[in-house]
């Protein structure tokens, strides 16, 4: 290990994606001193993976839309398992945010006219998804990024943060280490924000890279006494590419069928007819994703266990304007989407539950703050793509001035020694084990189980298997093997995995229903006696887990919803 660095800041930001970028935008205009730290060189957080779009009701191609049709569009798919007030300021400021893009110059897709133009995508009402080609999340870190140089906000690279340090129920800081250097980095800070990404990378099959989405900050935030709610919503992608194996689980946009692909399996039937005839491909994710599984298992698959997606008919120069992305992924592999069909199944791909915060993104921990994928209650049992990266603008803004706010009441305060003495020691210990397993086997192990166990189809038996399976491995993080910095960072990344998969798996298991993203073999309907959130909270070392009520729709928007339910979906043929 090398020296000791130390910082000071008025607002730490731990994660360098979109609603990072934002929040530390947003809390530098409001008068603090800001820090953002990133795991990963910035300019490449996981946003850049976002690719179809982002929502908002702009209606400059569908007039009829508005932001309480696209709140109650986001409340029906994501089976009502959202909070409607985290609805409702979501869809009614994603115009706002989107027009703020514009200004910093977003290049959004435009009409010849200089007119924005909107997309469909699944399971929504009318087209109100803006979007760059396929590229849609690289083009707002671009501009965020723009905007962060122009203020000087200090960006630190290649900081793993290790624990984070609170005082009397009060955030304090954090410490980390610098994967470059092996730097001690210990992070003075009035208020925190974690900005982590979610915990889709559980699974052995995900479209999130490896070093992302492994629950680093939800882990953090649940040692510190945070609560995390509605762990087991996990949402598998529909599309997820299958072969060369290399390819395994990289995302295959929504987008793709938002420009008319169709879905076939090895008899190139269009199955969707059967199983949502009025929606098709453009049904909710989790039915989408459902039903290519169960043309999978009824022996209706493709040579690769996946089905075909096809877009081929579309005219090539279409295809290459407004899928330029995924036509160079399958080019690269020797497949010409223009004139062949693509080999998909489903893929880990986003976690809707997370830490618990209140409208301004503030935890049960006074000055700690959660923003994006991180937190729950935004999008329920079901994201609608596209509303993830409404999400990091809006919730970005919103908690970052929130963060700012609460640092300029609050006097810093010194991390102990105590708090570094603890940390020190953990250390030592670690690299004292003289174990003989190397800690990311753990963590790869733990992969496998998830997406054996805990996957698209669940029931009873299976997750008290994998539950079985993960208590075994937390056993075998005691005889891990450390010798070296790097064996650090992959037994934290074990450990984190591990406890966020016993979380997830404990969470199915108490939800005796099927909801959303969340499907039981066993329990096949849905209950209104389980219209209700399922939170976990680390009490004095214990896990504890309770319950959460959901509040009733009111106002304007519970007269939308009551129309909608039984309005004609408006697709796209």
């Amino acid at each position: 290990m090398g020296k000791v660095s130390r910082f000071s800041c008025g607002v730490l930001i731990i994660g360098a994606g979109a609603s990072g970028l934002r929040a530390a935008i947003e809390a530098h205009d409001n008068g603090s001193d800001v820090l953002i730290v990133g795991k990963s060189k910035h300019g490449d957080a996981h946003t850049v993976l976002a690719t179809g779009g982002i929502n908002a009701a702009l209606a400059t191609t569908d007039h009829q839309d508005n932001w309480l049709i696209h709140a109650a569009d986001t409340l029906k798919e994501g089976q009502f398992l959202a909070d409607y007030k985290f609805v409702e300021t979501l869809c009614k400021n994603a115009p706002a945010a989107v027009r703020e893009l514009l200004k910093w110059r977003a290049r959004f897709a435009k009409d010849k006219k200089g007119k924005l133009i909107q997309r469909f995508f699944g399971a929504h009402t009318y087209r109100r998804t803006c979007f760059f080609g396929d590229q849609t999340g690289k083009e707002i870190m671009r501009v965020l990024l723009r905007q962060i140089e122009k203020r000087k906000i200090e960006v630190i690279d290649n900081i793993f943060i290790l624990h984070l340090v609170k005082d009397n129920n009060k955030i304090n800081g954090a410490i980390g280490i610098n994967l470059i250097n092996k730097d001690l980095v210990i992070i003075n800070a009035k208020a925190v924000i974690v900005a982590t990404g979610g915990h889709s990378r559980i699974y052995s099959v995900s479209s999130s890279r490896y070093y992302e989405n492994l629950g680093d900050g939800i882990s953090l935030s649940y040692e510190l006494g945070c609560e995390l709610m509605d762990m087991e919503m996990i949402q598998f992608h529909p599309t997820g590419m299958i072969y060369p194996r290399k390819m395994i689980g990289i995302l295959v946009t929504e987008a793709v069928r938002g420009e008319g692909g169709i879905l076939l399996n090895r008899y190139n039937e269009r199955f969707m007819e059967k199983y949502d005839p009025k929606r098709k491909e453009l049904s909710a994710r989790d039915i989408v994703a459902r039903s290519i599984y169960n043309e999978i298992i009824h022996g209706r698959g493709t040579k690769h266990d996946g089905v075909w997606l096809d877009i081929s008919f579309k005219p090539a120069l279409y295809i290459k304007k407004r899928l330029p992305k995924i036509y160079k992924q399958f080019e690269s592999v020797g497949i010409d989407i223009t004139k062949q069909k693509m080999e998909v199944a489903p893929t880990s791909h986003y976690s809707m539950g997370g830490i618990r915060t209140d409208l301004n993104g503030e935890t049960n921990v006074r000055g700690l703050f959660a923003v994006g994928e991180a937190t729950g209650d935004v999008h329920g049992a079901n994201r609608l793509g596209g509303n993830s990266l409404a999400e990091t603008v809006v919730y970005g803004r919103i908690t970052g001035k929130a963060a700012s706010q609460f640092a300029k009441r609050i006097k810093n305060k010194e991390i102990s020694v105590e708090h570094l003495d603890k940390l020190f020691l953990k250390l030592n210990n670690l690299i004292s084990i003289k174990g003989k397993i190397n800690p990311n086997k753990i963590k790869e192990e733990a992969q496998i189980i998830m997406w054996k166990y805990a996957g698209i189809i669940r029931e009873r038996r299976t997750l008290e298997n994998g539950l079985n399976k993960l208590q075994q491995l937390k056993k075998k993080l005691k005889k891990v093997r450390i010798k070296s910095m790097v064996d650090i960072i992959d037994f934290f990344d074990a450990r984190n995995v591990v406890l966020v998969s016993e979380i997830v798996i404990k969470s199915a298991l108490v939800r005796k229903e099927s909801r959303g993203a969340h499907y039981r073999s066993d329990f096949p309907r849905q209950s209104k006696r389980w219209l209700k959130h399922i939170i976990f909270r680390n009490i004095n070392g214990k896990m504890r887990q309770y319950f959460k009520k959901i509040p009733s729709i009111k106002g304007k928007l519970a007269k939308v919803v009551k129309q909608q339910l039984g309005t004609k979906y408006h697709l796209l043929e």
